[in-house]
């Protein structure tokens, strides 16, 4: 007799157990798989085996959603206020600019000037 002979109830009748009456097999559920079809491409064939052309791809045109007034009127004052802010923030840029420029002029002309002094006395 193989081990592949012995059945659950001889199992069970070895060990000194018979089996439950109650006892149902539990029956194991797989999840259902479903794959995710691959993206074919077809080129059509030439003679020439060594030589394949591929099709591009067909552009679609977005879909072009009409606004309510009322946001139309929204896009526009945010628009211009953006373009405020752009500016301002460009004028600030300029200022720091123009004051670093200023204090790197200065002080090289104050450390010149201790050079000078430095060797002259």
């Amino acid at each position: 007799m193989s081990i592949l002979d012995v059945t659950e109830e001889q199992i069970f009748h070895t060990l000194g157990k018979g089996r439950d009456p109650n006892f149902k097999q539990i029956e194991k559920i797989r999840p259902t798989f479903t794959p995710t079809p691959k993206k074919t491409y077809s080129a059509p064939v030439k003679k020439d085996m060594y030589t394949h052309s591929v099709q591009a791809p067909v552009a679609v045109e977005p879909t072009k959603y009409v606004h309510s007034p009322e946001v139309e009127e929204s896009i526009n004052k945010l628009t211009n206020e953006l373009s405020d802010l752009k500016i301002s923030i460009s004028g600030i840029q300029s200022m720091i600019k123009l004051y670093l420029s200023v204090f790197a002029l200065t002080l090289v002309i104050f450390v010149g000037l201790l050079g000078f002094f430095i060797i002259y006395y």
